[in-house]
C-alpha cells in the first residue's frame, strides 16, 4: 500500500509523481491519495473513498477547513 498525501500542489511535482504512483500499479500495489482538492490533482484518475474538511497549512490562521479527499488512484483505462 502506498500513501501519497498533498503530492499535487504544483504542475511540475503531479508529473513527476504520477508515473511513480504508475509503476506502483503496475507492480500490484494499491495507491490511495489524500488531497485538498488543489490544481493539479489528476481527477480522472481518481475514485473518492471518502471526504473531509481539513484546514489547510498554507492558509492564514482561522481559515475555514477546505473539503478533502481520500482517493484510490487508479490505472488508466484502454479503450478497445
Amino acid at each position: 500500500l502506498v500513501l501519497a498525501g498533498d503530492m499535487f500542489y504544483g504542475h511540475e511535482v503531479a508529473r513527476r509523481v504520477i508515473p511513480f504512483l504508475d509503476r506502483c500499479l503496475a507492480a500490484g500495489i494499491e495507491v490511495l491519495v489524500g488531497d485538498p482538492r488543489r490544481a493539479d490533482l489528476p481527477l480522472s484518475r481518481l475514485k473518492l473513498l471518502a471526504e473531509y474538511k481539513v484546514p489547510d497549512f498554507g492558509d492564514a490562521k482561522g481559515t475555514a477547513p477546505k473539503p478533502s479527499g481520500v482517493f484510490s488512484f487508479e490505472a488508466v483505462r484502454s479503450f478497445p
